[in-house]
């Protein structure tokens, strides 16, 4: 029963991977190739040889690809890379076929620019919240971000420095600096996608620690921890709840807080990651 329900399981994962790459794949050539914007990574470099040998943008961002696969084969599990093959073979099958579309006559170049970057990192946030990639320099990025934490959509972001730079030789300053506005906007997106919700993590030292916790627990349905602490001033030792709560509960948390002990003093910080029960991981 329980290896079903794994399977199922995956399968929806590669689902979600494959709707995000069919959401990829229009933004490109919807925003992107209509503008006549450049890119970043491996498809950066496949519209560059569209834009002057007219060779097909999604045939040859997966030929590209085969020397990053390689990589990822040794570094990462075998289970991205499968989903990552999913992904790409969606991405650069519906590349093609979406070639020509026009949706809307958005001559303005930083709209496309915008649009693109939105509407494709939305995609992209997608096929990585499902664990997979679209091939190329995530699959690199995605090497980083488990050794060393490191945002995806930033990682890709600082590898594309290079294409940038042969785009500017070719196609000029001026496309340069929009698709700069693409790429960042791509990559904001992507990370916005991939955390999901914001989660806060919230201190709170109280002379009535106990009666808070069970109130949190009762009223806001997360959990809590105590941290031994020492005040420097009274030097007497302190109960100090740790609790990490969703940003919709932030207000509940206050008032909770708030009803037990006016005097608590808090802490709210954001919390980049959270993995665990009661929050969704990244893969």
């Amino acid at each position: 029963m329980k290896s079903w329900t794994e399977g199922l399981r995956f399968l929806g994962r590669l689902a979600g991977i494959v709707f995000g790459a069919v959401i990829s794949a229009y933004s490109i050539q919807a925003f992107i190739v209509h503008a006549g914007l450049a890119g970043g990574g491996i498809g950066g470099i496949a519209l560059l040889l569209y834009y002057t040998l007219r060779w097909p943008i999604g045939i040859m961002t997966l030929i590209l690809n085969i020397p990053l696969f390689v990589l990822g084969w040794r570094e990462v599990s075998k289970r991205f890379i499968l989903k990552t093959l999913v992904g790409l073979a969606t991405f650069t099958v519906f590349l093609d076929l979406f070639k020509g579309i026009k949706p809307l006559p958005i001559d303005d170049l930083l709209l496309a620019a915008l649009y693109g970057g939105v509407v494709g990192g939305i995609g992209g946030g997608i096929v990585f919240r499902f664990g997979g990639s679209l091939g190329g320099t995530d699959i690199v990025a995605k090497v980083i971000q488990r050794k060393f934490g490191w945002g995806m959509g930033t990682t890709s972001l600082f590898f594309n420095v290079f294409i940038i730079l042969a785009a500017w030789a070719i196609l000029g300053p001026k496309t340069v600096l929009y698709t700069l506005v693409y790429m960042f906007t791509y990559s904001r997106t992507i990370d916005a996608v991939i955390s999901g919700i914001p989660a806060k993590s919230v201190m709170i030292v109280s002379g009535r620690a106990e009666e808070v916790a069970e109130r949190i627990l009762q009223d806001v349905k997360r959990g809590a921890t105590f941290l031994h602490g020492q005040g420097a001033y009274s030097d007497r030792e302190k109960e100090i709840i740790m609790c990490v709560v969703s940003l919709p509960e932030v207000g509940r948390l206050k008032q909770v807080v708030r009803e037990v002990d006016p005097e608590a003093f808090m802490i709210v910080q954001n919390a980049s990651e959270v993995l665990g029960r009661g929050f969704v991981p990244n893969e």
